[in-house]
């Protein structure tokens, strides 16, 4: 059962610009990786959402799902018809799934290590014997805090525990609710946390980083609206909803999905089709 993510939408008497001579299509789902709360999805995503429905003349309604398995098993499923997903997940649905690029974001992805503002953890080589807790073992900031951790010979199980948790957004709170003594989080998080947060923590490594978020088309829309679709994105940047939704996102822009960025990410692939 899909999870809609439903609010109330204010539309402006703006002209649209209708597909509906060149399909049926009269609505379409924009599928949502999980990487924050249902809630926290709508309010970042919203104004992309209602740009597109503008731009689009259809209706785009925002879906999402209960943790990152989920998503992806939807994904492959075709529940979506676009979706806006991790690098990686992306990836997968492109070479599995058969999904179409669209776009993705210009922003990298990274996860940073977090601890307490007065902790004596300082470095990396600290957290050895410590509690770290990062969310989901197939999300890519998993994957690269392990990578990681193992350049300083840390590894779970042996010299440190790993404590696995729904979203980014839960990990990186788990210093300040002393659930672990350091977390692991997204760049972007980090971006859009408040200051009186930032100044309870501080920053004590990065993991290397990856292409930004991809959106894919699933292969039953039409190649006219998937092309209608990568223009509107392409434009967003210009107006000045999509100037306000970078700057408080950190998602910089939308770009054109390239060869080199995917290939980048098939290491990551790896532990999502592992039996």
């Amino acid at each position: 059962m899909k999870i809609p993510v439903q609010i109330i939408y204010l539309f402006l008497s703006l002209p649209f610009i209708s597909l509906s001579h060149a399909s049926e299509i009269n609505e379409i789902s924009l599928g949502l990786f999980p990487y924050v709360t249902p809630t926290q999805l709508v309010q970042i995503h919203s104004p992309l959402k209602n740009y597109l429905s503008k731009t689009l003349g259809i209706e785009v309604n925002l879906v999402t799902a209960p943790d990152f398995m989920s998503f992806m098993q939807r994904t492959r499923q075709g529940e979506y018809d676009i979706i806006f997903t991790a690098p990686h997940l992306g990836r997968l649905a492109e070479k599995r799934d058969g999904y179409k690029r669209v776009a993705m974001t210009g922003h990298r992805v990274e996860g940073l290590f977090l601890a307490k503002k007065e902790s004596e953890i300082n470095t990396l080589e600290d957290l050895k014997n410590k509690k770290i807790m990062a969310a989901q073992r197939i999300s890519v900031i998993f994957q690269m805090m392990l990578q990681t951790l193992a350049d300083n010979g840390l590894q779970d199980g042996k010299n440190i525990t790993i404590i696995e948790t729904k979203t980014h957004n839960n990990a990186l709170y788990a210093p300040l609710r002393d659930e672990a003594d350091a977390s692991v989080t997204g760049g972007l998080l980090w971006h859009t946390l408040g200051q009186e947060y930032k100044d309870k923590l501080k920053v004590i490594g990065h993991t290397r980083s990856v292409p930004g978020f991809v959106l894919l088309s699933h292969p039953r829309i039409p190649v006219k609206i998937q092309k209608s679709l990568k223009k509107a994105l392409f434009d967003f940047g210009k107006t000045a909803e999509g100037k306000l939704y970078f700057e408080s996102n950190g998602l910089k822009e939308f770009i054109p999905i390239d060869d080199s960025s995917m290939k980048e990410l098939d290491s990551y692939t790896k532990v999502l089709t592992e039996k």
